[in-house]
Parts: C-alpha cells; structure tokens; sequence
C-alpha cells in the first residue's frame, strides 16, 4: 500500500467500495430468490454476516497501518455516492 502512493490507495479504497456495493446486490439477489426457496434465508444471513466481518476487518487493517483517514476520505466519497443513489431512488419511488 505504501508504494502506492496516496492516489494509488484512493483507488484502492475506491474499488474496495465499489466490490462492497456489488457484493450487496449479490446478497440482495439471493434474498429475493430465497423466496422461491426456503432453505434460502440462512444462506442470505451468513453473506450478510461475512460482508460486515470483511468490513469490520478492513477498517481494522486500515487503521492498523495507519491509512485510516486516506480510508475516511474514501468514506466520504462513499457516503455521497450513496446519497445520490437514495436520492435517485426516491424520485423515482415517489414521483410529485
């Protein structure tokens, strides 16, 4: 990570985020078919439950080599992006 350069760990995280997002819309696939099968619902929950250990363990690692607030302003980045996915959401759920 170090010889990455800071840019070059913005990317990083930036990918990080951007797998986070995908990896979600995995689990949200599989809870919408563990309709179809009832055996389902515990396999949504163990991905569910690895999705937030994995982030839990980044921000660990993170902040264990000392990239935290290069991965705060990743976050930052995040938080806005996903704002601007709800927002969308919103107008086109709730059309005036």
């Amino acid at each position: 990570m170090e010889k990455a350069g800071k840019d070059g760990r913005m990317n990083i995280f930036r990918r990080y985020f951007a797998s986070s997002r995908y990896n979600r819309l995995l689990i949200q696939q599989a809870l919408v078919q563990s309709a179809r099968d009832d055996g389902g619902a515990p396999d949504v929950a163990k991905m569910e439950q690895l999705h937030n250990l994995d982030f839990s363990d980044t921000v660990k690692r993170v902040k264990k080599y000392g990239y935290y607030d290069e991965f705060l302003d990743a976050v930052k980045e995040e938080a806005d992006a996903l704002q601007k996915i709800v927002e969308a959401y919103d107008r086109r759920m709730n059309p005036d």
